[in-house]
């Protein structure tokens, strides 16, 4: 929860407000990611897999292909909505972009970072040692390419996607 926290932290004039802040986002936004069992994690990271298959299926077939699934690679980007993944600038701007239209897009941001790695990716004979740690974030390009990828989702595993969250 302190890399959760630390954006409300860094940003709002005093430790009250952040807390009430992040307390607020946490119960409204993502109730099920700070559960014991991190119940939306684990589906965030199915949704992932879910998604990739769809929007990149060579990558995702790749990945697979060396055992790897998201649950492998991408916990701490799901977990933390990106924040572990600097510079704090750029997940500031990311962050303000999942205030405004949805932390569910988390997932989808996760897959543009996929993406902007993606011939590394595929031309390693070992992509999990490039996926360990995702190299420095860049907000923009990243926000951009998660919002095309919403269309290319079928409107059912969409829903799915903005419920994961908070919906039981």
């Amino acid at each position: 929860m302190n890399v959760l926290a630390a954006p409300f932290l860094y940003t709002m004039p005093s430790e009250l407000e952040a807390f009430f802040c992040f307390a607020k986002f946490i119960e409204e936004s993502c109730p099920l990611y700070v559960q014991p069992t991190l119940e939306g994690v684990h589906r965030g990271l199915k949704l992932l897999d879910r998604c990739l298959k769809i929007v990149d299926p060579e990558l995702f077939g790749y990945l697979r292909m060396k055992n790897l699934s998201a649950e492998i690679y991408a916990f701490p980007s799901v977990l933390t909505l990106c924040a572990c993944t600097p510079p704090l600038d750029q997940v500031l701007m990311l962050w303000d972009f999942l205030l405004a239209f949805g932390v569910h897009l988390n997932v989808l941001c996760v897959i543009a970072q996929l993406l902007l790695i993606r011939d590394e990716v595929m031309s390693s004979p070992s992509p999990m040692r490039l996926l360990r740690t995702f190299p420095p974030l860049e907000a923009i390009p990243v926000i951009g390419i998660a919002v095309t990828l919403v269309r290319d989702l079928p409107a059912e595993l969409y829903d799915e996607l903005v419920r994961h969250p908070y919906e039981i």
